[in-house]
């Protein structure tokens, strides 16, 4: 069945995460499950008003990709065809106002396509007509999940977009996790644990079986160990944390963690942690047979979402405000922002419709695109 494929290729897109070499060959087995010729991960550059959608800050040929989507991807880089590109013009509007997916039909007619010369000099020549982009925020950062159809396979139908939804929460998670745990060499190391986040390794029983340096750090710092098992000193941001626990002790899946996280842990006084969790699949089985999964957890005091003194300068926002824009900015929704912040959902309506009167914007995407003029170096 297709979804037993979809789930065996999503699996090993996971395994990838650790073993960066065999991205080319996990994306394309992820591509081929999906009746597609090829996938890529695209950092997306965070000022929609660019005629370069790209990010600045990254390189699309250091990006995993599946093989077919190679030799396309050196043209599309050597002969500039990104600047004005049909593609990024009309879908990447779309992404930002609020679609997951976007499809060819959505971007170009059929009498387009006979003459729009980025479709007829660079992707038919490629043998790839079919287009859809997923497009998710990470850690605050645009990114687009790109994919091609070759010929043969016709263009992406709504149905496939529907599906391609169902995905979203994967490819967030997977593009996020390598984010984070490929080091400044662009290797992961062998030694899970030894990565630049706090990593809990979890057993059968939900117990803390290792954790690295980072993580001890932030024992009595928002977590504690209780009997083995990991705890938020948050009351409600612990049932949040047993809830996930307990989600990926139950079953060795990345399926199961499809609508999961990552989990805000609140802590008073301080920025929320971010946990998030890496299935024990592949090698990560292997190498820890009594692995049930890793935790990942992110301490937004030592990697803050943004300078959120530098935001209120700036546009001379409050100190609520400023901490609603950074956590907005950073790509959460206003239910994940009143949680954090413990405000009343309307209280954070009212903050951002001043927020954006101040800033200029209307929309999450735009004051993201504001945010990366403020902070240049930042990727998001």
């Amino acid at each position: 069945m297709k979804q037993e494929r979809v789930n065996k290729a999503v699996d090993a897109c996971y395994e990838a995460i650790l073993t960066p070499e065999t991205w080319p060959d996990a994306l394309h087995g992820l591509a081929r499950s999906l009746d597609a010729a090829c996938v890529m991960f695209y950092p997306r550059n965070p000022d929609s008003s660019s005629n370069d959608p790209r990010s600045p800050n990254r390189s699309l040929l250091e990006m995993p990709a599946s093989h077919d989507y190679r030799d396309l991807l050196q043209e599309y880089i050597k002969n500039n065809w990104f600047l004005n590109h049909y593609r990024a013009e009309r879908g990447l509007p779309l992404l930002d106002a609020g679609r997951t997916v976007v499809i060819e039909d959505d971007l170009s007619t059929k009498e387009d396509r006979r003459r729009l010369r980025q479709y007829n000099e660079l992707y038919l020549p490629f043998g790839f007509p079919g287009f859809a982009m997923i497009g998710c925020n990470v850690e605050g950062a645009p990114w687009a999940v790109p994919m091609l159809k070759g010929q043969g396979q016709g263009q992406f139908t709504r149905d496939d977009a529907r599906y391609l939804e169902t995905l979203v929460s994967h490819f967030r998670r997977l593009i996020a996790l390598s984010e984070r745990l490929v080091s400044s060499r662009g290797k992961v190391s062998l030694n899970v644990l030894d990565i630049s986040s706090a990593a809990f390794l979890l057993d059968w029983r939900g117990r803390v079986a290792q954790l690295n340096s980072r993580a001890s750090q932030l024992l009595h710092a928002g977590l504690s160990i209780t009997n083995g098992h990991l705890h938020a000193m948050h009351h409600e941001s612990d049932i949040a944390l047993q809830r996930v626990v307990g989600i990926a002790t139950r079953t060795r899946s990345s399926t199961a963690l499809k609508d999961i996280g990552p989990v805000a842990l609140a802590r008073p006084g301080s920025r929320p942690l971010l946990v998030d969790v890496l299935p024990s699949i592949g090698i990560i089985a292997d190498a820890f047979q009594y692995a049930s999964a890793i935790l990942i957890v992110s301490d937004l005091d030592e990697r803050p979402l943004h300078s959120t003194d530098r935001l209120r300068n700036a546009f001379r926002l409050t100190a609520a405000e400023g901490r609603v824009a950074s956590l907005l900015s950073a790509g959460h929704d206003i239910g994940t922002i009143a949680d954090t912040l413990k405000l009343a959902r309307e209280t954070v309506r009212n903050q951002l419709k001043s927020i954006f009167s101040k800033t200029e914007t209307s929309r999450q995407a735009e004051l993201m695109s504001v945010m990366s003029r403020i902070y240049p170096n930042h990727p998001g």
